[in-house]
């Protein structure tokens, strides 16, 4: 990546978890809240803004790489949406949460990366926008959360999944 570049997704990462931490801290979240949502958003925000660069898309779109290479990259972060089903959305684990976005995030990355690369793009925008209305009207949204869900995608289906434009 170019120093612009790092600079840009450092502080970008590290400017939205401060912020993350003071808003969910202001919302009278515990410490451990705090530090687990500034985290998230330190990984979610920031690698938002670094799987939208060029050189990143190259990288992970490089010769070699397998649609299972995609897969397992983007299915880590189901481990992100277990925490906020646990941490963040009520007393109990939210079940709903984790299966609807989860599932909806692996059915989404799937179509993305089997169809063909001219269609990539506009699936994985329609797909973000069901993930988006999902959030907001199916699940509802997360309290101190809220954004969680379409930059995850952002990051995840319209940063990860899709490759660079060529030429």
């Amino acid at each position: 990546m170019t120093v612009g570049e790092n600079l840009l997704v450092m502080g970008t990462s590290f400017t939205s978890a401060l912020l993350v931490a003071v808003y969910l801290a202001s919302l009278g979240m515990g410490l451990v809240q705090v530090v687990v949502g500034a985290v998230i958003a330190f990984d979610v925000i920031g690698g938002a803004v670094c799987n939208m660069t060029d050189t990143t898309k190259r990288w992970y779109h490089r010769s070699g790489r397998t649609a299972k290479d995609h897969l397992t990259f983007i299915g880590l972060h189901l481990l992100h949406i277990a925490l906020v089903a646990w941490m963040f959305r009520g007393p109990e684990f939210d079940w709903r949460f984790m299966i609807f976005i989860g599932g909806w995030l692996l059915v989404s990355a799937l179509t993305v990366l089997s169809i063909p690369d001219l269609l990539k793009r506009p699936a994985a925008v329609t797909l973000y926008l069901i993930a988006f209305a999902a959030a907001l009207y199916a699940v509802g949204p997360t309290p101190g959360l809220e954004w969680f869900v379409p930059i995850l995608f952002t990051k995840l289906l319209l940063g990860h999944a899709v490759p660079p434009e060529k030429g």
